[in-house]
C-alpha cells in the first residue's frame, strides 16, 4: 500500500500514515522492519508498505520511501479543514483535496 507521512518522530522510528484507500491511518512502530540507518521519514513523504490490523489498528511493516517531501503541506491542510468545518459538517465528512503529484510521482507510484 501507499500512503502520505502525516507526523514522524525519528528518535522513537514512530510515524502516522494516511492510505492511499482512504481507510483509517497507519502505524509505523519501532521494529526490526523499520529504517535502521540513516534518516526516517518526514511529514509529507510518501511511502510503500505491508499493512496488518492487529487489535483494530493498522499497522505498517517494511515501510520504504518512495519519494521524499510529496506533499508537506498535507498535515497543515488536514488540520486546518477539520479546524474550520462546524460540527455538523465534521459528522457529514469531506474529501479533503491532494493534488501534489509531480510527474515524478506518477512514474514513481505507477
Amino acid at each position: 500500500m501507499l500512503g502520505v507521512v502525516l507526523w514522524s518522530d525519528a528518535s522513537d522510528r514512530k510515524a502516522v500514515i494516511w492510505c492511499e484507500d482512504q481507510g483509517d491511518l497507519a502505524y509505523v512502530k519501532p521494529s526490526d522492519d523499520v529504517l535502521r540507518t540513516g534518516d526516517f521519514f518526514d511529514a509529507g513523504d510518501l511511502v510503500q508498505f505491508e499493512m496488518e490490523v492487529s487489535q483494530s489498528t493498522r499497522v505498517a511493516h517494511n515501510p520504504r520511501l518512495v519519494i521524499e517531501k510529496v506533499g508537506p503541506a498535507l498535515p497543515d491542510v488536514l488540520r486546518d479543514a477539520a479546524q474550520t468545518k462546524t460540527p455538523s459538517a465534521r459528522r457529514r465528512g469531506q474529501v479533503v483535496s491532494f493534488s501534489p503529484w509531480t510527474e515524478q510521482a506518477k512514474v514513481a507510484c505507477s
